[in-house]
């Protein structure tokens, strides 16, 4: 029975799933079609260097960036903030409707009337939000990495499997918060609003970061700070502290979600 509800919980949602992939393949594969043409002509990259200033590159969450490095340009215009929104959309809205929001819609009264345990259900839809986090990272690599080699743009295959890694985690670290305050909810408005209002903020918190001397620390409380997808794709390498952040923040909040909704009410 337990399996069944991870199939039954992405199968509810695979028409999001579908048109969330689609998006971001349509948006990586125009990114890497554009970028020769600034790779290429000094003066698209003159235009853009006078265009993104550093108050436009914190804001897209690319402070000191090199824009002319595929690294740098990637996440300038695509990975640095819009994926991470993207993304984040996607997994929050996910988590919203596994746990508190079953509990809204009254579903979850009759899943728990089967013969399955609070902990399974819990631990299924987690390992279901994995997948589906999962899915949207293999089409953003994917999605990336094959229309370069239409395109004639040199994208790293180590570098794209890296970044699968890393985004994944970062997904799970995002998807794990909402999990969480879906485990406390009755309702998924509740989830989708607490969880993209502190990513929100966190946005916030980063742009003034990198914009002032005097709130450089708060960027160090932000995940834009440790999500560097730029070093992924030129350096191939991730910091350990970025591994260790978005790491234990997956763990600790599913812990979380679970101590949580195996005590709560769910009628």
């Amino acid at each position: 029975m337990s399996w069944a509800v991870f199939r039954s919980t992405l199968q509810i949602r695979r028409t999001s799933l579908l048109w969330y992939s689609f998006g971001l393949a349509l948006y990586g594969w125009f990114i890497i079609a554009f970028f020769p043409l600034i790779e290429d002509n000094l003066q698209y990259m003159e235009i853009f260097e006078t265009v993104f200033t550093e108050e436009m590159m914190a804001i897209f969450g690319a402070a000191g960036l090199n824009f002319g490095t595929l690294g740098g340009f990637m996440t300038v215009e695509y990975l640095g903030l819009i994926w991470v929104l993207i993304v984040a959309a996607a997994v929050i809205t996910f988590a919203a409707g596994t746990l508190g929001g079953a509990v809204e819609d009254g579903t979850m009264e009759l899943t728990l009337a089967q013969p399955v345990s609070r902990m399974q259900v819990a631990l299924m839809r987690y390992l279901a939000l994995a997948a589906y986090a999962g899915i949207l990272n293999f089409v953003t690599v994917a999605t990336i990495y094959l229309p370069g080699l239409l395109h004639g743009v040199d994208v790293p295959l180590d570098g794209m499997g890296l970044l699968f890694l890393i985004g994944w985690v970062v997904t799970m670290a995002i998807g794990g918060f909402a999990y969480a305050v879906s485990a406390f909810s009755s309702g998924g408005g509740r989830t989708i609003g607490i969880s993209l209002g502190v990513l929100a903020a966190m946005w916030l918190a980063d742009v003034l970061g990198n914009i002032s001397e005097r709130f450089d620390w708060l960027s160090e409380f932000t995940l834009f700070n440790y999500w560097k997808p730029d070093v992924v794709i030129d350096d191939l390498t991730v910091a350990g502290e970025s591994w260790a952040v978005f790491g234990i923040t997956a763990l600790v909040t599913f812990v979380i979600a679970v101590w949580a909704f195996r005590r709560r009410d769910v009628v």
